[in-house]
């Protein structure tokens, strides 16, 4: 069942809005059958006709966009239609463009996997030398995650008392020892990414956001996808968080001092903290579907860069399906490259089938919107239609 409030700390942690929406692609190969596409459109049933939060749901096949299409709205004040254009945070979704960053600095001969952490924060010096850039990368390095941490105003580490990212590190890094040894363990842990881009910052002279945006984001133009590290941004085309106006979702406000009244409908919620690194992407299907083409085009600083972002290390502990911000999986036999991602403003998950160069994207407004079950749901009409043979 999706947690509305610690899930968020976890993936830290055109026409009528009454019907699903199309855009135009960025790029278009053959399209779907007409009866896949009445399948697929039957299990977002739920939220077309609707006035609630919905989804957007893209098919990337050969690096041409096959499937775009829109469900539900993405602000429910001005009843705006999602649309393959919709921008959504993307939640952990983000982690493997702070990778990405990371590998592009790798291939630039300016940083290694092997350099310890403290040659590039000072204050990671007290946990010796043994702590590296691959440890963050692969989430094994024995820092505390900073949501475990007491915050100092007391205050809980929830969007709507904003924090940044340098917020979150001073908590970490004021711990005085790790909480296990670099390598021994593994913990999902967002600070390992937030460290990442201080890291990027720190060799590149840079903010992130802007090297995001000049070596990676307009390379393969990506023009709707930023950096949110800064919450006065106004966002074009946005989609706003909303959940079920529900006893749950009250509860869990409650639990950190936010009192919503009762009644029907939804709950609006507003990313206001703007840390970013292992979250704080904002993109659309439109533009993931280029990112996705470039595993196939390799644009972006050819194939050494795919071949770094798909590299798996052998640890000592019994986790090693972790890339660069990625998992690798198994899909029914087939072998697939994924990531989910929950915040308090949506719901997302991205999973590719590289022999089969098929990926669906599916990304929601709706914290409890479970893109990773509807994602399933439309592996199952592609898998009908011979899609991943």
């Amino acid at each position: 069942m999706r947690n509305l409030i610690f899930g968020a700390l976890a993936g830290l942690l055109a026409a009528s809005p009454l019907r699903a929406q199309d855009a135009g692609a960025p790029f278009a190969g053959k399209p779907l059958a007409p009866a896949s596409i009445l399948a697929i459109d039957s299990t977002f049933s739920d939220v077309v006709g609707s006035s609630s939060p919905g989804y957007a749901l893209g098919i990337v096949r050969d690096g041409h966009l096959i499937f775009a299409k829109g469900y539900g709205l993405a602000n429910l004040e001005d009843r705006v239609p999602i649309t393959p254009d919709t921008v959504f945070h993307l939640a952990s979704l983000s982690k493997q463009f702070t990778a990405a960053a990371v590998a592009l600095l790798i291939l630039d001969h300016k940083l290694s996997l092997d350099d310890p952490v403290s040659r590039y924060i000072p204050e990671a010096a007290k946990y010796g030398p043994d702590l590296r850039v691959k440890h963050l990368i692969y989430m094994t390095s024995g820092l505390h995650e900073y949501s475990d941490v007491p915050r100092p105003n007391g205050l809980p580490w929830f969007s709507a008392y904003r924090f940044t990212r340098d917020d979150a590190i001073q908590a970490s890094l004021s711990q005085p020892t790790l909480v296990y040894a670099p390598g021994t363990k593994w913990t999902y842990s967002n600070i390992n990414y937030m460290l990442l881009t201080k890291i990027v910052e720190k060799i590149s002279g840079q903010s992130f956001a802007s090297f995001a945006q000049d070596r990676i984001f307009a390379p393969l133009g990506m023009s709707a996808s930023l950096i949110d590290d800064d919450s006065t941004l106004v966002i074009p085309h946005r989609a706003i968080g909303y959940a079920p106006r529900s006893d749950k979702t009250l509860g869990e406000l409650a639990q950190v001092g936010i009192l919503a009244q009762p009644g029907t409908g939804d709950v609006r919620l507003d990313r206001n903290s703007p840390h970013f690194g292992g979250s704080g992407v904002f993109s659309s299907i439109n533009d993931l579907a280029r990112w996705d083409a470039n595993w196939y085009t390799q644009r972006l600083a050819g194939p050494a860069f795919t071949a770094l972002m798909n590299k798996r290390i052998k640890f000592q502990h019994d986790k090693d399906n972790d890339a660069f911000g990625l998992v690798f999986g198994n899909y029914d036999g087939r072998q697939t490259i994924w990531y989910a991602g929950d915040d308090l403003d949506g719901s997302t998950y991205m999973i590719r089938f590289p022999a089969q160069r098929l990926t669906v994207i599916c990304l929601s407004n709706n914290p409890l919107g479970d893109a990773q079950a509807r994602t399933m749901q439309t592996l199952k009409v592609l898998e009908t239609a011979g899609l991943l043979n």
